[in-house]
Order: C-alpha cells, then sequence, then structure tokens
C-alpha cells in the first residue's frame, strides 16, 4: 500500500499465533478485513455504564412485551414468532452481543430483513404481513 493512501502506513502488531488467527476469524465474520477490525475494536467507545444499559434494556423489553401482546391479540402470532426467528438467527450469527456494534453489523441485519421480504412480502423486519 502506499504510504500516502489516505494517510496510512503499515504498522507491526504482536500477537500469537493463536491471537492473530482469532483476529482473522472475527475480522472475516465480521466482513472486516484484519487491519479494519482490529483498529475498529482499538478505538471502539468505551461500554456503555451499566446503569444506562439496564435501563434501556428494560425499556426495551417492556415495548417488546406490549408489542407481542399487541400483535398476539391482533392474530398476528406467526407473525411475531417469524420476527423473532430473524432476530434469533441474526444474533447467532453476530456471535457475542457486544460485538453488534461494528460497521458491518447494521448492513446485516438489513440483508436478513431482505430475506424475509423475499420469502413473504410485506413481512421484513419491522413489519407485519396481513
Amino acid at each position: 500500500m502506499n504510504g500516502d493512501e489516505g494517510g496510512k502506513r503499515q504498522r507491526t502488531v504482536m500477537a500469537s499465533d493463536a491471537e492473530w488467527e482469532m483476529a482473522g476469524r472475527l475480522a472475516d465474520e465480521r466482513g472486516m478485513n484484519r487491519s479494519r477490525y482490529l483498529m475498529h475494536r482499538a478505538l471502539m467507545p468505551d461500554a456503555i455504564p451499566p446503569e444506562v444499559l439496564r435501563r434501556g434494556l428494560r425499556e426495551l423489553l417492556v415495548l417488546s412485551l406490549l408489542e407481542e401482546r399487541r400483535l398476539r391479540e391482533a392474530g398476528a402470532g406467526l407473525e411475531w414468532e417469524d420476527a423473532c426467528d430473524a432476530v434469533d438467527g441474526w444474533i447467532d450469527r453476530e456471535r457475542m452481543l457486544g460485538e453488534v456494534t461494528d460497521p458491518g453489523a447494521a448492513n446485516r441485519w438489513k440483508a436478513v430483513g431482505r430475506d424475509l421480504d423475499e420469502e413473504d412480502p410485506g413481512t421484513g423486519p419491522g413489519q407485519v404481513g396481513g
């Protein structure tokens, strides 16, 4: 790579073979090259404070529970289950929820939505068919 290209230059990193392989595997899973993945992880902001995370999670779960009840009462329980399955599959592919913040995660979630849309138009993430 040209040293003038975007101000980037080759650097040296010390890692065991196992660490280097794991970094490569994690980068591949996220659709990033190893260098970009390492820089992304190194420059990510510190973790969200636990009290903020707890409150956000609580509110998300309350809203989810209310929406599930609303959809089941409206006779759309199967659509709820399909959406949950899609989200579970996406989370499983992402491996660790802490890793969902990487730049490619949103694009991978959009791809899951496109897959659902192709199976049943009108029932992608955030949509209920009917």
